[in-house]
Parts: structure tokens; sequence; C-alpha cells
């Protein structure tokens, strides 16, 4: 499966990516116009899962962590796959996506796919996480 993910990333793709192949996972810098952010995505083979994650470039400061969590759970409130995350010790922000793949193998098209829309998702609300942090309440900055 590790293979796969390699083989997407590097020829389909042709992004540079860092391969971390004692954990099964590889990350990338991701540019989205003027916002860059690290993408993760790794496979847990033994429970045949897929997981990709993009982490905001900003971090939430503690003064601001309480109003981020309510704009996180308005954000996910809806979503079909995939959640926003918040690491209430540094305020790391991730939004995170995976797959089960239990029965079937892992394709392109399935890593194609899980990528596009967590990085949609990431380039789409890193604008309301920055109005969160820069002071707006979380019902304000998510409508």
């Amino acid at each position: 499966m590790f293979e796969t993910l390699v083989a997407f990333y590097r020829d389909q793709a042709g992004w540079p990516v860092n391969v971390d192949a004692e954990n099964d996972l590889l990350s990338l810098t991701y540019q989205s116009g003027d916002d860059q952010w690290v993408f993760v995505a790794s496979v847990d083979t033994d429970l045949r899962i897929l997981t990709v994650f993009s982490r905001a470039p900003e971090s939430c400061p503690a003064d601001r962590r309480t109003a981020m969590c309510e704009a996180l759970i308005r954000l996910n409130w809806g979503m079909t796959h995939g959640a926003f995350d918040m690491d209430m010790t540094d305020g790391e922000i991730r939004y995170r996506t995976g797959t089960d793949l239990a029965g079937n193998d892992l394709t392109p098209g399935i890593v194609q796919n899980n990528t596009n829309y967590n990085l949609a998702t990431m380039a789409t609300y890193l604008p309301v996480l920055r109005k969160v942090i820069a002071g707006a309440s979380a019902a304000e900055a998510v409508s």
C-alpha cells in the first residue's frame, strides 16, 4: 500500500515528497495561491486505512482556542467525510480525512480523491480559521 501512495505523489502528481518509509508516511509543503501548508499522507497496512491531513500554517493562540473549538465544531457539522482537529496543547489545527480500505486495494484514484478533497477543504476554510485567530467570534467567522 505504501508503494502505491509514494508512486502516486512522486510519479503521477510529480510532487517532491519527503518519505518516511519506517512509519509509512510522506509529507510535503503544499502551495495554494499565496498560502502554503504541510500535507501528510499515511497508510496503516495492518488496519488497511489511508489517512491524509493538511496542517494549517498558523497555530491557534491559547487565548483563542475556545473560540476555535466552537468554529471547528461549526465547520465539521454536516461534513460527509473528514474533520477539523486542534491540539489543545499547542494550537495546531489540521483537516483530516481517512478511508477504510478493508477488502479493497489502495488505488491511485482513491489517493487522488482523498487528496483533492482534503486540500480543497483546507483552502476553502483557511480564511475562517484566520478570522477566529484574529479575534472574530466562531459564529461570525463561520457565517
